[in-house]
């Protein structure tokens, strides 16, 4: 028996290291996820903090009078983000018999370890993928009916993949961090999810619950006024508004535009018309040019039946026609604006961006697999188990806020 549960050991860890190399992710998981994918990504996050810079005006010494000019004269304006890393884990267990069971064919330990290590990184990914595009409170959807019951329905537009079988959630009483919300005292897991009419069985009622009330992952909630619980995402950068307030310790209401873009609410335009309108919207501010807009697959679907009912499509050299098509590119202020799906962005909002202006900042890989002191998994010194870890350190990291415009209501009324 010694030497099973010596084998089993160095055959977990020889499954980790071919499955896990340098602690990355394999890309097959990476390519699930549209707006990690696209992002650059930097892992030399290190230090307390990072300052990005950003200039907001020019030099304004400017006359057609030269004495007026020199007197004129004030240098371009120059001012900072605070970046600071946010944290996240996720955590797999495999028995110890089980372990030694696997360890009796080579390929059932690597298809032990595989399961359940992709299974745990898949959710890290998503969990990132779904906080990309929030403002760092950690809300995934509110409560419409049922509250405070097993049996809860939440409000339409409601984006289901924020959602998962056995995920642990906890209830809030409002959005955002400005002044921490209420969290009720009841954690809750999802035993059974009806995706298509936006129902939650859950293993608990939660008491206290309001037809107010926001649902989160456990851990993932606000508990201090003022401090975001998870990465600040697109809807934190680009908040838009005349008043976006503050951002990693930068005060943007002094220019709204150029230090949180714009937010304009597109309800009754037709997709592609809005796509239009916003590209022109950031091109007149003459602070660079989005080249790429993301929305959800519903609102890309949406928009090539729009498309559709406009263009002839023929194949060369036959009179047959083709149905609608795999890419969208609409002509936008500076060239084709890329149309991009990502199942993980909002319902009924798009952003149109300029990527290059974006990167994922992050201390290693994010995620990547936590064996800094060499060790691919731990053993439980209470339990019969061994333990695989997955963290991510790290935060949304964008060099230039101006050009880019979050379309609300896009698609609704169209």
């Amino acid at each position: 028996m010694a030497g099973e549960a010596t084998a089993s050991i160095v055959g977990s860890q020889a499954a980790l290291k071919v499955l896990y190399p340098k602690g990355e992710l394999p890309k097959s998981i990476n390519e699930m996820y549209v707006l990690h994918k696209r992002l650059k990504k930097d892992t030399d996050f290190v230090g307390e903090l990072a300052v990005i810079p950003i200039q907001n005006a020019n030099p304004q010494g400017s006359s057609a009078v030269f004495s007026t000019a020199q007197a004129s004269v004030w240098q371009g304006n120059y001012l900072r983000f605070q970046l600071t890393r946010k944290q996240h884990y996720g955590v797999a267990r495999v028995t110890g018999e089980a372990a030694e069971a696997a360890v009796k064919s080579e390929g059932a330990m690597v298809d032990l370890w595989d399961n359940e290590t992709k299974g745990i990184a898949t959710t890290e990914m998503s969990t990132l993928a779904t906080y990309l595009y929030g403002i760092g409170d950690g809300v995934l959807g509110q409560v419409a009916s049922g509250q405070a019951t097993t049996t809860v329905t939440l409000a339409v537009g409601t984006n289901m993949n924020y959602f998962e079988l056995n995920m642990s959630v906890r209830s809030v009483s409002a959005v955002g961090y400005a002044a921490a919300p209420t969290v009720r005292a009841v954690t809750a897991r999802i035993t059974s999810i009806d995706r298509r009419n936006r129902i939650l069985t859950l293993s608990a009622a939660i008491t206290g619950q309001l037809v107010t009330d926001w649902f989160v992952r456990a851990g993932d909630e606000v508990t201090a006024s003022g401090t975001p619980s998870v990465i600040s995402g697109l809807r934190a950068v680009v908040a838009g508004g005349t008043a976006p307030g503050t951002l990693h310790q930068l005060d943007r209401n002094q220019d709204p535009v150029r230090l949180a873009g714009q937010a304009i609410d597109y309800s009754g335009w037709a997709t592609e018309d809005a796509v239009v309108d916003a590209s022109a919207q950031s091109g007149f501010q003459g602070i660079g040019y989005p080249n790429v807009l993301i929305c959800n697959n519903i609102e890309a679907a949406a928009m090539k039946k729009s498309l559709a009912g406009k263009l002839v499509f023929n194949r060369p050299g036959s009179s047959a026609a083709n149905y609608s098509f795999s890419d969208v590119g609409i002509e936008g202020e500076n060239g084709s604006i890329e149309v991009l799906s990502d199942p993980f962005c909002p319902r009924n909002e798009a952003y149109l961006l300029k990527l290059d202006a974006f990167s994922l900042f992050s201390l290693k890989a994010a995620p990547h697999l936590a064996k800094y002191d060499g060790m691919e998994f731990l053993r439980l010194q209470s339990e019969d188990a061994y333990e695989v870890r997955f963290v991510f350190y790290g935060n949304l990291k964008c060099k230039n806020p101006g050009p880019h415009v979050r379309l609300i209501n896009f698609g609704v009324g169209a």
